[in-house]
């Protein structure tokens, strides 16, 4: 049994270059988040947030996909790319202690499959599977940041593959605004 509880997971999904961390980013105008409502500038980020006494919250900006993770296991001889469940759950069971005991996660991901990861539907798949989280929302951005809208038929098989998954709910937002899905999205993560 593990040391820790997974309540939520949200994945916002798009295409590279689509503005997936600038939404997880908006989330920091909940004070929550610790910056009196002001969303960060600096590139890089701590991952880890505290929500309440015993809540916490893993933001990871950067897709597995970008970071060239995987859902793989390691290779004996040779160097394999990090375990994307393995470098979270180690994450998480890490901090427990001196964080809580119940986790949520925000991350980015990509749809389709990319360097060492597979698309969207196997990914989520896997994390529900290995974290059991309660609820697990699927945010796709449509249109993008760019104005870019998504390409319906694809997606659309996407999202009904995501369905079949236990736990998932999948929504669109609009992105080319940068600031004002942030709260809709860090709500996602308020338990009262």
């Amino acid at each position: 049994m593990p040391s820790y509880h997974f309540e939520r997971a949200l994945f916002v999904v798009g295409e590279p270059n689509s503005g997936k961390s600038n939404q997880l980013r908006s989330m920091f105008r909940d004070v929550r988040l610790g910056t009196g409502g002001d969303i960060p500038t600096e590139r890089r980020l701590p991952e880890l947030y505290r929500l309440s006494n015993e809540r916490c919250l893993y933001l990871g900006l950067t897709s597995p996909h970008e970071a060239g993770e995987s859902l793989g296991r390691k290779r004996h001889g040779r160097r394999a790319p990090t375990n994307f469940l393995e470098k979270t759950v180690g994450t998480i069971e890490g901090n427990t202690p001196r964080m809580g005991r119940r986790w949520s996660f925000a991350g980015a991901l990509q749809p389709y499959a990319r360097n060492h990861m597979p698309d969207v539907v196997k990914t989520c798949r896997a994390f529900v599977r290995y974290f059991e989280p309660e609820r697990t929302r699927i945010v796709f951005l449509s249109p993008d940041r760019h104005g870019e809208p998504l390409q319906e038929t694809e997606h659309l098989v996407l999202v009904d593959r995501l369905r079949e998954i236990p736990s998932i709910e999948v929504c669109w937002i609009d992105a080319r605004n940068r600031t004002v899905n942030g709260l809709l999205l860090a709500d996602f993560f308020d338990f009262i």
